[in-house]
């Protein structure tokens, strides 16, 4: 029974949790955005993605996705290319 309480309490805080998109790394030519893996992931890609455009399109070129690794726990940092 308390294995199914914690269970829930989990969910629950999960999908509280914001798919807010970070920066962590900018050179010109690509841009490192770091995602939570608690929170809904097709909306974090897609708020990561957006912002990668935004960051790329200072520079008059897009963003395209080239990787995704898990550097922290519960984080993800997804690579996009500036072409």
């Amino acid at each position: 029974m308390k294995f199914k309480s914690s269970a829930a309490a989990f969910l629950l805080v999960s999908a509280c949790v914001p798919a807010t998109p970070i920066v962590s790394d900018y050179n010109g030519a690509s841009v490192k955005i770091q995602i939570s893996q608690l929170a809904n992931q097709d909306e974090a890609k897609a708020s990561a993605l957006s912002e990668a455009q935004r960051i790329c399109a200072r520079t008059g070129k897009r963003a395209e996705p080239a990787s995704t690794r898990t550097v922290a726990d519960y984080t993800s940092e997804l690579l996009f290319l500036c072409l």
